[in-house]
């Protein structure tokens, strides 16, 4: 009878050190990236992304005009030199961002969280900037802002805004 009971608590601690083990592979993959690899093969295949985990994901360079990527969580996102033009982030946070080069001509940014993001050296004509959270975002060299959009980005906490 002990000996029955010891196989079935031995039984019992293999299969829990085995599910905490394959827990501990999937959430260290997760934490190790920061966003969901699936994903990013849905936008880079679709271009349409809504709602996506992107958070950390490396998209330097790449060609996504037209991306819909509303709602997306983009936080430390590197997104430096990627090609945005007419994309659309209604509120995505992409707090502490990198979008230096980024070509946004066109895209929607309104309501998106934009705290903290690297804006330097992007290109910013007929980008929707409107309720757009910029406070420490950096526009450094940024091209083609309007006087308007100035104006709310130094009001609204953005540093190194173009005059």
């Amino acid at each position: 009878m002990i000996d029955t009971r010891n196989s079935w608590l031995l039984n019992a601690a293999c299969i829990i050190l085995f599910g905490s083990i394959m827990m501990l592979s999937v959430m260290h993959q997760h934490m190790a990236y920061g966003y969901e690899q699936d994903d990013v093969q849905r936008l880079l295949k679709t271009n349409n992304c809504r709602d996506c985990d992107l958070q950390g994901a490396d998209l330097s360079s790449f060609k996504l005009d037209r991306a819909f990527l509303r709602y997306a969580e983009m936080q430390n996102a590197n997104l430096a030199e990627t090609q945005l033009t007419f994309a659309d982030f209604i509120a995505a946070n992409m707090r502490e961002s990198n979008l230096k080069g980024a070509n946004l001509e066109g895209a929607n940014l309104s309501e998106t969280n934009l705290k903290r993001a690297d804006m330097r050296d992007a290109r910013l004509s007929g980008t929707n900037l409107s309720n757009a959270a910029v406070q420490g975002a950096d526009f450094m060299w940024a091209k083609g802002l309007t006087d308007k959009q100035k104006i709310y980005l130094r009001k609204n906490g953005a540093i190194n805004v173009p005059e």
